[in-house]
């Protein structure tokens, strides 16, 4: 088997679920199993799906008991899978006729452990924009994280034997997927990135899906509280934080350290968000604890930033203004870092002035 394609599906609707599944089945590369899982879909689309199987033996389903979450159904997916390659795609997006095959090819010829591929951005299939042809960069090498665009999660191509030993952390209902490709990309040796939008992404429009999904009110679709919200991304920042042990050159630990605090610090001011003050002073405590078992020891003196961020965290409770002083402080660590990204450092200064006049 060569390829393995998982698609974990909730919830979505039926048209696009055939879009996808037939954009799948019409590949010209014919190796291949399809995997859908249906993740407890509340619309129940057990029906639909049978169909495709009856009519195609490469298609492999599974029906979770309950629903458990994206990283959950792609977990499940990558446990059954055979192909030497594996590829993700989600349940409303569709591919180029010759994505597979594209992105294999490259991968056999120079021997890749990830191929990276582009988007090409639509709402409705009559906006796709015709698939360009693209030049083949032969200079391989791996990509460092700091450019890796990790948006682009799902536009990516796997060998198999190198992310066999991960898995999806089932704690995390966002930010799963950007953990999971910084792990595959630490893990992995030889990466390439082409020029290829083959994978179309699906924005499709706010109204249309919330009239889709409103009928289907069961508590799995029901929105998960704030405060739990914010002790997932504490859980996911901790996470990042770990990846230093994948770590293969200072290049990459350096930027994991940027990273992992750049998101702590963002995420710090998801507290505000919360209206009573004593579930304020509760994730407030919870973010001075994490900051002080992750970064604090790891921070070498940079000019007097150490210093001022740790004064930040030491303080007991959220004062006035603290929402200032910290998005101040995520515009120094983009400047520390600017080699990173410019732009992000001047997007972060004006949160920085937006905080102090609100």
């Amino acid at each position: 088997m060569l390829l393995s394609v998982i698609v974990p599906i909730y919830c979505k609707p039926p048209q696009f679920l055939r879009e996808c599944i037939e954009s799948i089945l019409r590949q010209t590369l014919n190796d291949f199993e399809l995997i859908l899982i249906n993740d407890a879909s509340p619309d129940n689309p057990t029906e639909l799906l049978e169909e495709y199987a009856l009519g195609d033996r490469r298609i492999k389903l599974i029906h979770l008991p309950q629903n458990r979450g994206v990283a959950a159904a792609r977990n499940a997916g990558l446990h059954i899978a055979r192909g030497k390659y594996i590829s993700f795609i989600d349940a409303d997006d569709i591919v180029d006729v010759s994505y597979f095959e594209t992105l294999i090819t490259i991968a056999e010829q120079f021997s890749l452990d990830i191929v990276t591929a582009h988007t090409n951005d639509f709402r409705t299939t009559e906006q796709l924009k015709p698939i360009r042809s693209f030049r083949l960069n032969i200079k391989i090498k791996n990509i460092p994280l700091r450019k890796l665009s990790v948006q682009h999660f799902i536009c990516r191509l796997f060998r198999r034997s190198v992310i066999k030993s991960l898995a999806f952390d089932e704690h995390l209902h966002t930010g799963e997927d950007i953990l999971f490709i910084h792990w595959a990309m630490l893990v992995a040796t030889r990466c390439m990135e082409i020029r290829y939008c083959g994978y179309c992404y699906r924005h499709p429009p706010e109204h249309l899906m919330q009239n889709y999904c409103k009928n289907f009110t069961t508590p799995s679709t029901q929105r998960i509280s704030l405060g739990k919200k914010i002790s997932e991304m504490l859980h996911l920042t901790a996470q990042f934080c770990e990846l230093k042990k994948f770590s293969k050159n200072r290049e990459d630990t350096k930027f994991i350290h940027y990273f992992s605090l750049r998101r702590f610090l963002r995420y710090s001011n998801f507290i505000w968000k919360l209206e009573g003050k004593k579930d304020r002073e509760i994730h407030w405590q919870k973010f001075c604890v994490l900051f002080f078992e992750k970064f604090s020891g790891e921070m070498k003196e940079i000019f007097c930033f150490t210093s001022y961020i740790r004064w930040i965290f030491s303080r007991p409770s959220p004062f006035w203004g603290i929402r200032f002083f910290i998005y101040l402080a995520r515009a120094f660590w983009e400047l520390y870092h600017v080699e990173q990204n410019f732009y992000r450092f001047v997007r972060i200064f004006k949160l920085a002035w937006r905080g102090y006049v609100c």
